[in-house]
């Protein structure tokens, strides 16, 4: 494990473009890079990193992008934090917003760093033919990289928000400020067309991923991770809508070719042997020969064979200048709520928000009962010999939390502290997107061939299985347990959502207790009504200060008004 772990572009030297401190407002320096840059190659790679840290921004400045409230919507996880804590993850979890009537920008900080990451990406995309350019493969290269970014941001912002704006050139403030929502089609119109460009000319064109090329530039989008991305796109986009294509006509012939070129020996990617390796929280152990973080590990790192796309973080931020993965403070053991860790390998130095569901917990046990991914995926209190503090404020606790990102220790010390380190800021853990065992499974769901699900359950010693769309759900719902994928499956498998909504719903025949700190002695039943989800479509509630900014020109999503 790495002590203070360098982002993969220090090697190459980072321009940090500008920023902006309101809405696509551009600071006046910018003017003049725009005029003085974009002649070289260079140049475009500059702008280019600066397009990468556009993306890490979003991740780096909100606690709730990708992987902690789609975990907390799902099944998987309920809202937690603690007892003296706003309610604003209760609403997100119940789809309540009367949970916590004053949190109505829950959102707003991921909305503005994802369109400034966009505008990034629109500027170079822009100027990508003023370049004087050695190759035309070269220019494609770039350019299909910073439309990779453009596609992932608005998918990602798309499938919370629904309808929102759809930028595709610089634009001013003043333009910002009228901008109007787009119908959803004509966004992933612009996502399907990106990632097909990227599909044929990103990173590692003609050429196979190798350990020798992450370890200098993993973290780069390549043709592999678009080909992945867009299939992706097109399960969520034909399930949630009920299509067939996506809107320019892709189909799913053409995106089962493209992932079967992934699936190729020629790809250079696969599944790594022993999966639990894949997350430090899963494979390391005490070991006091470490005198710094008391832990070893066989942890198989950072860019593997198994990951097609990670989207990167380091440990050398600062507050107001950090570069660290913000959600992971969130979804950890809340600070002083462990009075023994026993043996394990935790630390609590988070927030203890979204507690793990226990009903997803003993489902699992039912539906795959020598599944090893289980303990690999879910902190158990009871199991692993850890006791509560006298004085815990852990709101919602059920005695189970994530695994895969958490903070460890070392029985004295969270391993940050431990290394001079701050978790609120310094997470160094990267934020795996697409796995090789994703590609599998799409594959699975496209083809209807149970050959590449099988693959995933062999590699944990599961025996094989015939092909069915419960047997691949359940497939998904235990290999990404709390990666932040769960709940757009859920959405997509039934455009009613009436699947989504029988998902979520805690019921009081389910008998399902959190405890509210330690006062709570009795425990308090857990209820969710999942006609809220349907309700509000598996939205989320758009940022209110971006509709009062638009002067009423955007409009708020059903559920949330």
């Amino acid at each position: 494990m790495k002590i203070i772990k360098n982002i993969i572009l220090a090697s190459i030297g980072v321009l940090l473009l500008p920023g902006c401190s309101d809405f696509l407002n551009s600071d006046p320096t910018l003017t003049l890079v725009e005029s003085n840059y974009y002649k070289t190659e260079k140049d475009a790679q500059n702008a280019l990193i600066g397009c990468y840290d556009g993306l890490q921004n979003i991740y780096t400045g909100d606690d709730f992008p990708s992987l902690v409230a789609p975990s907390i919507m799902s099944d998987e996880c309920f809202g937690g934090g603690g007892t003296g804590d706003g309610k604003g993850d209760d609403l997100i979890d119940e789809f309540d917003k009367q949970l916590s009537p004053s949190d109505l920008n829950m959102y707003k900080t991921q909305y503005i760093n994802s369109y400034l990451a966009i505008y990034r990406c629109n500027m170079l995309i822009s100027k990508i033919n003023q370049i004087t350019w050695s190759s035309d493969a070269n220019r494609n290269k770039v350019e299909a990289q910073a439309r990779f970014m453009r596609a992932y941001t608005y998918f990602e912002l798309v499938k919370l928000l629904g309808n929102i704006p759809l930028v595709e050139k610089p634009i001013t403030p003043a333009q910002a400020e009228v901008l109007a929502q787009s119908s959803s089609d004509d966004v992933y119109k612009l996502i399907e067309s990106d990632l097909l460009f990227a599909s044929a000319n990103a990173q590692l064109k003609d050429t196979k991923w190798t350990e020798s090329w992450a370890q200098a530039n993993d973290g780069y989008a390549t043709v592999y991770a678009a080909k992945s991305l867009l299939a992706r796109v097109y399960l969520f986009y034909t399930g949630y809508y009920n299509k067939t294509t996506l809107p320019g006509g892709t189909t799913k012939e053409t995106v089962t070719t493209n992932l079967l070129d992934v699936y190729s020996t020629t790809s250079g990617h696969g599944l790594v042997a022993d999966y639990k390796t894949m997350w430090p929280g899963a494979c390391s152990t005490r070991n006091t020969a470490d005198t710094i973080t008391g832990l070893a590990s066989n942890y198989v790192g950072e860019g593997n064979k198994e990951t097609v796309w990670a989207i990167k973080f380091n440990s050398s931020g600062t507050w107001g200048s950090n570069d660290g993965f913000f959600g992971m403070r969130l979804m950890g053991m809340r600070s002083g709520t462990v009075k023994s860790f026993g043996t394990s390998v935790y630390g609590d130095g988070a927030w203890g928000c979204a507690t793990v569901n226990p009903k997803f917990v003993n489902d699992w046990k039912t539906e795959e009962p020598t599944d090893p991914r289980l303990k690999s995926s879910v902190i158990d209190f009871a199991n692993e010999g850890l006791t509560l503090s006298d004085k815990f404020d852990q709101r919602e606790y059920t005695g189970f939390y994530n695994k895969k990102y958490t903070c460890l220790g070392n029985g004295m010390k969270n391993i940050y502290t431990a290394q001079g380190l701050d978790f609120q800021i310094n997470e160094y853990q990267d934020f795996v997107v697409i796995r090789y065992a994703d590609v599998l499974l799409m594959l699975s769901e496209l083809t209807g061939d149970a050959k590449y699900m099988n693959e995933v359950r062999a590699r944990v010693g599961l025996t094989a299985v015939a092909y069915s769309s419960a047997a691949l759900r359940a497939e998904r719902k235990h290999e990404f347990a709390f990666e932040g994928i769960r709940y757009w499956d859920l959405l997509r498998y039934d455009h009613t959502l009436q699947y989504a909504a029988n998902a979520i719903k805690i019921t009081s025949t389910d008998n399902v207790k959190v405890t509210n700190g330690y006062g709570d002695k009795t425990g308090t039943v857990k209820l969710i009504d999942g006609q809220k989800l349907i309700d509000s479509k598996g939205l989320s509630q758009f940022p209110n200060d971006i509709i009062t900014l638009s002067n009423g020109i955007l409009k708020q999503n059903d559920g949330w008004k």
